[in-house]
């Protein structure tokens, strides 16, 4: 588990922002396969010979649903996924601003004892540069009905400040762990990325 901990800090100092890439579509009418692009008109001609005009579009907000979790982002966003260990994967968005959340999900454990490992894993490398932390307790009951549990953490330095959250929720051998990251305050948006990310998270049964 120590493993699955130290790996999550690497990937978080080293990701950056995923953004949503464009690609072609298909859109199959009448058995006939049709390729187009987000947001274009296409003519589409009936073997009656009717003209219909077809257009896929992406909404703002997309959702984002696994079999353990599933939550909304925005559509400029990607869910990166990834295996840590067997019995353990975690889906995040994290921007280059730094800013972002993560959910590690476990299915062969109860994660709710590894909340203070993960923070100190995630916070020490600001610790050691020199930042001061203090502690509260987070508690927020989730759009699922569960209730998430942990630590919100914030460091200072020189006039700077860092927010973490973990929290954590666990049933018998099996939970996830919450994790957000608010390092850089100059962008108003990523703290909405956040807001959004907690108020739509639910746990899938």
């Amino acid at each position: 588990m120590i493993k699955s901990i130290m790996t999550l800090g690497v990937m978080l100092i080293t990701t950056l922002c995923f953004a949503q890439t464009k690609g072609n579509y298909i859109v199959i009418i009448n058995n006939d396969s049709i390729r187009i692009d987000l947001n274009n008109d296409i003519k589409y001609k009936t073997p009656k010979g009717e003209e219909l005009t077809v257009k896929v579009i992406q909404p703002e907000i997309l959702t984002y649903s696994d079999d353990m979790v599933s939550f909304d982002h925005n559509k400029s966003l990607n869910v990166s996924n990834s295996k840590i260990e067997e019995g353990v994967e975690q889906c995040m968005i994290i921007r280059s601003t730094g800013n972002g959340f993560m959910v590690q999900k476990f299915k062969t454990i109860n994660p709710s004892s590894l909340t203070q490992l993960m923070l100190n894993e995630i916070t020490k490398e600001s610790i050691n540069y020199g930042y001061s932390k203090t502690e509260k307790k987070f508690k927020k009951k989730i759009k699922s009905g569960q209730t998430i549990e942990g630590i919100e953490a914030t460091l200072t330095y020189k006039g700077e400040s860092e927010v973490y959250t973990v929290a954590t929720y666990g049933a018998k051998d099996e939970g996830i762990i919450v994790v957000t990251m608010f390092l850089n305050d100059d962008f108003e948006e990523d703290k909405e990325i956040i807001e959004l990310f907690l108020e739509t998270l639910s746990i899938n049964n």
